[in-house]
């Protein structure tokens, strides 16, 4: 189990080290996996609308292991977006230092 302070878990934590907490995690983040391609984001984000769609409308006709394996890829998509955001904000105080 991955570590909670206040009830954030550690991978949104702003001084945490993303990838070192999330690269064992089953949803992968951090390199688990290899890094997905664009293609491979935009498809795992559309299967978590399908997921809801699926389970708004029809819940009892779902197939619960196909759903599991759609939402751990699609947290794997998000977790690596995650991980680009704080590399781009460490990129720009990076910067912001050196300049100032």
């Amino acid at each position: 189990m991955e570590a909670v302070c206040c009830g954030v878990p550690a991978p949104f934590l702003p001084n945490a080290s993303v990838s070192a907490v999330t690269a064992s995690h089953p949803f992968g983040g951090g390199n688990a996996g290899g890094r997905m391609s664009c293609h491979d984001v935009m498809d795992a984000l559309s299967r978590a609308v399908t997921v809801w769609t699926r389970m708004e409308n029809q819940p009892h006709n779902v197939n619960i292991g196909n759903c599991k394996r759609s939402l751990i890829k699609t947290a794997h998509a998000i977790t690596q977006l995650w991980d680009d955001v704080l590399a781009e904000e460490d990129k720009r105080e990076e910067r912001a230092l050196c300049s100032g």
